[in-house]
């Protein structure tokens, strides 16, 4: 975000991270983050395949209006879901990370939500067109 180049460990670090584990499929895993995000980090044009581009692609935009995503990380910061974790039948883990699933997906006990999915709004955060709430006890 602050446009300086950070280290290659960092970024192998950060592809090795669980969280991430769970965006990697047969079209997108941790040498394609890893490349997408060298690539980013050394202000580099990025050709891959069609995920690992579109990937690049939401990461640039986020960079270049990192003023108007502030107020959706502002508003993941504040999310408060005590009220749905009272109302799931057992213990889930809400993961929310960039990714390639385009809103919430269930895996086992988790919930990974989009990041690139998410918008903030007057009614707060929304999916897919629903609030982020509704998308999350949709999925339990």
């Amino acid at each position: 975000m602050a446009k300086e180049k950070v280290n290659e460990s960092f970024l192998n670090d950060l592809c090795s991270m669980r969280e991430f584990s769970y965006i990697y499929n047969e079209d997108f895993n941790s040498e394609s983050l890893r490349r997408v995000l060298s690539a980013l980090n050394n202000k580099e044009p990025f050709s891959g395949n069609k995920a690992e581009r579109k990937y690049y692609s939401n990461n640039l935009m986020i960079l270049e209006y990192i003023d108007e995503v502030q107020p959706t990380i502002d508003a993941i910061k504040r999310l408060n879901l005590n009220k749905l974790g009272e109302s799931a039948e057992e213990d889930m883990e809400i993961i929310i990370v960039p990714a390639t699933v385009g809103s919430v997906q269930k895996i086992d006990n988790i919930l990974l939500v989009d990041f690139f999915s998410l918008k903030n709004t007057e009614n707060g955060l929304v999916i897919s067109g629903e609030s982020l709430e509704a998308a999350l006890r949709n999925k339990i």
